[in-house]
């Protein structure tokens, strides 16, 4: 059975121009539509009147009137700025944590290695 080089052609062509189609996950924004839009003064304002960063302006002795006060008296360029780095600041904190879990880990492996408990390191000796 010999399939002729036209017909071998033409079905190449056809599959090499054919549409890909790409699956996404979809996420709850594009399911219910997009979100209603929030003012960059209503953003900074609503970030000012949680708790945690009361508390954090009155540990630092600022009165909440003021902020209040200070945060109306915004430009609409000053509170889009302040509302952009609101939504870059990190939700965990700044990688110091991770670092610290490392730590942990070596010191706690280079305790049991010394004991004799694992032998994970080459340059440690057990004292059993």
């Amino acid at each position: 059975m010999q399939i002729s080089k036209p017909i071998v052609s033409l079905v190449l062509s056809v599959t090499l121009f054919a549409q890909v189609s790409w699956g996404q996950i979809a996420s709850t924004e594009l399911i219910l539509g997009a979100p209603s839009a929030v003012s960059s003064q209503d953003k900074v304002s609503q970030f000012v009147a949680r708790d945690d960063v009361a508390d954090a302006f009155e540990k630092l002795g600022v009165d909440p009137k003021m902020i209040e006060l200070k945060v109306a008296s915004l430009s609409d360029e000053e509170a889009s700025t302040i509302a952009s780095k609101i939504d870059t600041l990190p939700a965990g904190g700044d990688g110091g944590s991770i670092i610290g879990a490392i730590v942990f880990i070596f010191v706690v492996l280079l305790i049991t290695d010394i004991l004799g408990l694992t032998k994970v390191f080459n340059f440690t000796r057990s004292v059993r």
